[in-house]
């Protein structure tokens, strides 16, 4: 009875497929077949070969993007300059009849000219600065200030109690045009007295004989 019992289970057993242990990689990879091998080798190369072209494009896609963004601030600048100085040349143009207009008012009021003809004037004048301020144009510092090469230009050099270097009279008006100058002053600078300067040279020679 006890081998009727264990028949059946020891045929079950023997019949139950074996558990081996896996096989390495290595070793499947050694028992391929020599061109599969091969194939495999070269479907690696040509995967390493197109990330590294992959990577090189991302590179030269992310130069052409800041190349690009340069580009475009640098065109939003220029137009802005454009939008913003495009009407220099008819405001130079105002700053002429407005020259012309305070000379003849102020020779007007030296003359004593009929009184309503002076108001005409003066309210054309006020009128013709409102229309510069509002686009921008402002007035460069003239008597009293420093002499700045990038606002003014020399006409003379005078003899002055005023610091060397002072601007003492402005011939003509200089004006900005939002930062930038739009005509510069021509002044007169006061200047070293060469008179006095020669005596004190002379009176130190002297002394030191």
């Amino acid at each position: 009875m006890d081998e009727k019992e264990n028949g059946p289970v020891s045929e079950t057993l023997a019949r139950q497929p074996s558990k081996t242990a896996p096989v390495p990689e290595q070793q499947v990879q050694e028992e391929l077949p020599p061109d599969d091998q091969n194939r495999t080798s070269e479907l690696e190369e040509a995967l390493e070969h197109e990330k590294e072209k992959s990577d090189d494009l991302l590179r030269r896609l992310q130069y052409l993007q800041a190349d690009f963004e340069n580009y475009r601030k640098r065109i939003e600048k220029e137009m802005g300059d454009v939008k913003r100085f495009s009407n220099e040349r008819l405001l130079s143009d105002l700053l002429t009849v407005k020259d012309e207009i305070d000379l003849a008012l102020t020779k007007a009021h030296e003359t004593k000219q009929n009184p309503v003809l002076l108001e005409g004037v003066g309210m054309i004048q006020k009128r013709l600065q409102n229309i510069l301020s509002k686009e921008g144009v402002e007035r460069i510092p003239g008597a009293g200030s420093r002499f700045n090469p990038d606002y003014h230009e020399a006409a003379l050099r005078v003899v002055s109690d005023k610091e060397e270097g002072t601007v003492v009279e402005e011939v003509r008006t200089g004006y900005m045009l939002k930062g930038r100058v739009l005509r510069p002053s021509i002044v007169k600078v006061a200047g070293k007295n060469l008179v006095e300067e020669n005596e004190q040279a002379e009176t130190s020679e002297a002394d030191r004989e």
